[in-house]
């Protein structure tokens, strides 16, 4: 850690998850001054617990799906191009869980871009006659990154400091984190709890739980069925991980059964493949965030006090232009990826560095203010 007590910076980001340290990453490298701050260290949460694969989102037309492509691309780029190391490429096998996800697989297939071709004969002999039956798209092409080790690496060279944010401060233009200062402030906290007044941001915990085995059984493809089952840049180690299957808040007062937990992901993925001779190495786990309407976070937040003093109306609907509500000054939140943090890191980071270093507007689209008309009306 740095030893002056008042270092002047450009950014303050609060939160090394991967948003946190892909953005510390994309603004060092554009020339400007970043502290990083996290209690408990770096991606020691839920992009820690990640299976961090570098996988499309299977999904019908929309404006997600047209974020996500973008994302996808850029990410492959992105962590094969500068952290070659961390990053191993392996076809992906996804197969549908349900009908309802088939029928998205299908529709994905004819408008999708991406190569895709037949299931090898070697992978079919691997997967189960149950999974084989469901409709499937095998990708030429995916990515699996080394989770910690990435996130570590981005974060070689900025200046980290490992303490608990208690209060944000905001004076004569500059932000005030304990002893640190900064024009700018990035939040890039998930799920943890909120340091502003921001209770009408749509968030959604979710608990994720990875375990990393030693198997005879060659798993020569990423495959995403039940859980996700993926070789890994540690020879000889697959990693076998769920997000929406594991349904738990650290904030509950409950403590996670672990046991529980890896039964599920292994019976789980007895479901897809056999895997033989297992050996649990370790346990990774975390809570990751999501949005309400599953489009990532990026932009401004509103100050709801001041924005509900201006327009009182806004608690019967009265209908205000987002340019019009009151913003806390130079603050910028990156949230809300759900399991496509990895995917989304490189996309929301660029847009962040463009913003911050270049002035450009963000797409209203991801704007956390898209949740605050409703909340405010409930305010009535």
């Amino acid at each position: 850690m740095p030893t002056s007590k008042i270092s002047p910076y450009d950014v303050i980001i609060i939160g090394a998850g991967i948003n946190g340290c892909c953005s510390a990453y994309t603004l060092h490298k554009a020339g400007l001054r970043v502290a990083l701050i996290d209690q408990e260290g770096i991606a020691s949460g839920g992009s820690g617990a990640a299976g961090a694969f570098i996988s499309p989102k299977i999904s019908k037309a929309g404006e997600l799906k047209e974020i996500m492509t973008k994302a996808h691309a850029e990410a492959l780029e992105f962590y094969t191009t500068n952290f070659p190391h961390f990053t191993l490429v392996k076809p992906l096998l996804h197969i549908s869980n349900s009908p309802e996800e088939g029928e998205k697989v299908e529709s994905f297939k004819h408008e999708t871009h991406l190569k895709y071709s037949n299931i090898p004969h070697k992978i079919q002999l691997l997967v189960s006659d149950e999974a084989l039956r469901m409709p499937s798209i095998y990708f030429d092409i995916g990515a699996v990154v080394d989770a910690q080790g990435v996130c570590t690496a981005m974060a070689e060279g900025i200046d980290f400091y490992p303490f608990k944010v208690e209060r944000l401060i905001h004076t004569d233009g500059v932000w005030e984190i304990g002893d640190l200062r900064a024009k700018h402030l990035v939040l890039s906290i998930g799920a943890y709890p909120k340091l502003l007044p921001i209770d009408y941001v749509g968030l959604r915990g979710i608990w994720g739980h990875r375990i990393d085995i030693e198997t005879s059984t060659h798993v020569p493809c990423i495959l995403h069925h039940h859980v996700s089952i993926s070789p890994t840049t540690k020879e000889g180690i697959v990693a076998i991980g769920a997000t929406h299957d594991v349904h738990y808040s650290p904030f509950s007062g409950d403590v996670y059964d672990v046991e529980q937990g890896r039964d599920m992901l292994l019976t789980k993925a007895s479901k897809s493949l056999k895997l033989n001779n297992i050996n649990i190495i370790n346990d990774y786990t975390g809570l990751r965030s999501g949005s309400n309407d599953y489009l990532p976070m990026l932009g401004s937040l509103v100050d709801a006090d001041a924005t509900l003093q201006k327009y009182p109306h806004l608690r019967h609907g009265e209908r205000i232009d987002p340019s019009e509500y009151t913003y806390y000054p130079n603050l910028t939140m990156i949230n809300g990826s759900g399991g496509y943090g990895f995917v989304l890191a490189p996309y929301l980071a660029k847009r962040l560095k463009e913003h911050i270093a270049e002035e450009k507007s963000i797409n209203p689209i991801l704007s956390p203010s898209r949740f605050f008309p409703r909340w405010a009306k409930r305010q009535s």
